[in-house]
């Protein structure tokens, strides 16, 4: 079988000395790009759009590592790193106009994380023990599932990446093992038509309809916040409920990020075929007249072609078709309803009398377009 990549993100249990070690890595992490980047507009100026070669970037970390001594203190691969990344965001706004120029890392918005390169044929997990340069041996937590494929002899490390969420440590561990067993075709093909609304955000053909409701959590940190501004800023109640409110943005975040992972699963598992509409990247969730959240449609429908790849790479996967006139077409009869409100959810088709569902007429008149050879090959990543 062919070998694949993969991340696999394990929770860290430091030491009180490792917790020092760590985070002083993570400021010399965000210190070196902050003064390679300095260094490049002092030299080509703060509109310059030129692309710096490596040796370039790595003559400004020599000298960087000479006027700050405590760089040399951390880990080197992990400034190397910051310069490879810095480096390759210069190459991806000149290729892409999505990508912005490289800014500085603020320690309020910036994620502290560094990265460390493996040795070739070097193990750094050995149970449930990582091994890091410089920081020793740190204790980690996964599931027994990652724990063997961590462990599996034919498993190989390529990175490690080590970030902070303002609660705990986390490593996302880039392996190279062998690919999963592919799934078999169903001959099943299934329109989708994404909505903001309470009527569900997603739509199938088959009639199925996705719900995702964070109000809860949502409720949780306004809550949090009221209380937060009537604290004083510093405080030690202040402090507390600043833990309190990451925890609920935390548990939010994971919330999506696994429905995502198991929703694009289960949908390249029963089709063959998932065919949208090619409109949008984001949408607004709403949940009695209310925005939930904004889902990441782009990162859902990346998901779903990486899930294709990887498990039906024989199959047709996710395509798109043209938006125009799906809601107000009639699957039936074809009859377009010219006027169609928006907050109009059911309406009767004046040709043929039946009674449709806006949602699941306009997901079958997104499948038919595709049966019909209307596919969109190019689709705007």
């Amino acid at each position: 079988m062919d070998k694949y990549i993969r991340g696999v993100v394990v929770k860290l249990h430091l030491t009180p000395k490792q917790e020092i070690m760590f985070k002083e890595n993570y400021g010399c992490t965000r210190k070196t790009h902050n003064e390679l980047l300095n260094k490049y507009k002092a030299k080509y100026g703060d509109d310059s759009t030129k692309i710096p070669t490596k040796k370039e970037l790595n003559q400004f970390l020599n000298e960087s590592k000479k006027e700050l001594p405590y760089l040399r203190e951390t880990e080197s691969t992990s400034l190397q790193q910051a310069r490879d990344d810095l480096h390759k965001a210069f190459t991806n706004c000149a290729k892409s106009k999505r990508h912005n120029q490289p800014k500085f890392h603020s320690k309020k918005k910036t994620r502290p994380s560094f990265r460390q390169t493996i040795r070739k044929e070097k193990r750094p997990v050995e149970n449930n023990t990582l091994t890091l340069r410089k920081h020793g041996k740190v204790k980690f937590s996964t599931s027994v599932e990652y724990l063997d494929l961590l462990n599996h002899p034919n498993t190989k490390f390529n990175n490690i990446t080590v970030y902070y969420d303002g609660l705990h440590h986390y490593a996302s561990i880039n392996i190279e093992t062998q690919q999963p067993e592919q799934l078999e075709l169903t001959k099943e093909h299934i329109g989708c038509d994404i909505n903001s609304n309470k009527n569900g955000w997603l739509v199938t053909s088959k009639g199925l309809k996705e719900f995702f409701d964070v109000d809860h959590d949502n409720q949780m940190i306004k809550h949090i916040n009221r209380l937060m501004s009537k604290c004083r800023k510093g405080s030690r109640r202040w402090k507390k409920q600043e833990k309190r409110l990451k925890k609920w943005y935390n548990k939010r975040t994971n919330q999506l990020k696994d429905y995502i992972e198991k929703l694009t699963y289960q949908l390249v598992k029963k089709y063959d075929t998932i065919v949208f509409e090619k409109n949008y990247s984001t949408i607004k969730i709403l949940i009695g007249g209310e925005q939930n959240m904004i889902f990441p449609l782009s990162r859902f429908i990346q998901r779903l072609k990486d899930k294709f790849q990887l498990y039906k790479p024989q199959a047709e996967g996710v395509q798109f078709v043209k938006p125009y006139n799906t809601s107000r077409t009639c699957h039936h009869c074809g009859h377009i309803k010219q006027e169609l409100k928006v907050k109009t959810r059911n309406w009767k088709c004046k040709e043929c009398g039946k009674i449709l569902d806006r949602d699941i007429n306009a997901a079958i008149n997104i499948l038919n377009r595709w049966f019909n050879g209307d596919s969109l090959k190019k689709y705007l990543n």
